[in-house]
């Protein structure tokens, strides 16, 4: 349930904004007022404020709104009890004037309240210190005590969606272009800031559901970034973005992971390969994670994904993590099966080959026998 509540000085066209909106309003309830018009409640009031001259901010104006969800939920009635629950705790009593108006014309039902801190004895009842703060835990006693969502419990719930949607978002895109437009699909609207010195330097995410085009002047829709989380920050997605790309180019040249830790390594990254066990050489082993950090002098503290001393995780970071194992984990089998059949070949030709030169070098080699041996053939030649 979004809320507001401040102390000003107010005319009376506070009071006729209230009871107009775009024709739809309607008062749902009033107090020590006997006029049914803005314009004379406007000048009953102020005749009340002028008994204590000391308080120049005499009014006490705001709104609350529950999420459509509920607010569409509840009767006009069940709404005003809310706001006059909540004004009570905050000194409004039942001799203080206020008129309460139901508007209608936007996204989400709301209550708008001008409220008179000066009582009819002349009491101002309603201090301004941390009004708006004192007046946002009132509605939230009010909404506990009615069994209602609070708009920190609905807060808390909304962004636990947005940070479970975005880091599904992150895995599937590599920059800032696509985590749009993914979000988009998501039911989610991402702002981001820039500045001269960082470029993109902030983020805010809200619910499509949420927009409210006609109430964007009183409060923001959404949260920034760093209310999402106190551990992703932009700083994290960029280097994340980085590493993705540095893998998708990798991937692209390289053919076995020692060639994939190379082509990182002059990129400027570590590469740590980690395996199910103990990395047994010659046999198979399977991969689990990959961890790839930015090698550099200013290493980041440690984030929602990134690992201080260690690296982003490609199993967390990239939906593409096991198809990226497959394909270089199968290439190099595919390579050492390849080499060792060209080397089974090869030794099986060159030993067929080894054992033909010799059975044609004993088929070529010249019968003869030493000078000593062929004398005594000589002679029997002769005799003959």
């Amino acid at each position: 349930m979004n809320n507001s509540a401040t102390t000003r000085t107010i005319t009376k066209i506070a009071l006729e904004y209230n009871s107009n909106d775009k024709g739809t309003a309607e008062m749902i309830s009033s107090n020590c007022l006997l006029s049914s018009n803005p314009e004379g409640q406007y000048f009953e009031m102020k005749t009340v404020a002028d008994r204590n001259p000391k308080v120049k901010k005499w009014a006490l104006t705001g709104y609350i709104s529950q999420p459509n969800e509920i607010g569409r939920k509840l009767t006009d009635k069940e709404f005003a009890e809310i706001a006059i629950k909540a004004l009570d705790k905050v000194g409004v009593t039942a001799n203080n004037q206020f008129r309460l108006d139901i508007h209608n014309s936007t996204k989400q039902k709301h209550i708008h309240f001008v409220v008179n801190r000066i009582d009819i004895s002349g009491k101002c009842t309603v201090k301004s210190n941390d009004i708006g703060r004192r007046f946002g835990e009132a509605v939230r006693e009010v909404c506990k005590e009615k069994g209602l969502l609070t708009d920190v419990e609905i807060g808390i719930q909304k962004k636990a969606e947005m940070m479970k949607n975005l880091s599904e978002a992150l895995k599937t895109t590599d920059n800032f272009d696509g985590l749009i437009l993914k979000m988009n699909e998501r039911g989610f609207q991402v702002q981001l800031s820039t500045n001269v010195k960082d470029g993109i330097s902030g983020m805010r995410i809200m619910m499509e559901k949420d927009k409210n085009h006609q109430t964007e002047r009183i409060y923001k829709a959404g949260y920034k970034l760093s209310e999402i989380s106190n551990k992703l920050k932009i700083s994290e997605i960029k280097s994340l973005f980085e590493v993705k790309n540095a893998v998708r180019e990798a991937e692209k040249v390289t053919g076995n992971w020692k060639e994939f830790r190379d082509y990182l390594k002059q990129k400027g990254f570590s590469v740590r390969i980690q395996y199910d066990g103990e990395f047994k050489p010659g046999q198979k082993n399977e991969i689990r994670d990959v961890w790839i950090n930015k090698v550099d002098n200013h290493q980041q503290k440690g984030g929602l994904f990134f690992q201080k001393n260690v690296g982003f995780s490609l199993s967390k970071i990239d939906s593409g993590f096991d198809d990226l194992v497959k394909s270089i984990t199968g290439n190099e089998a595919m390579k050492n099966n390849n080499n060792y059949e060209i080397h089974s070949k090869s030794d099986k030709t060159e030993s067929v080959i080894e054992i033909a030169g010799e059975l044609l070098k004993d088929l070529l080699k010249p019968t003869y026998v030493a000078q000593n041996e062929h004398e005594p053939w000589k002679k029997k030649r002769k005799s003959r």
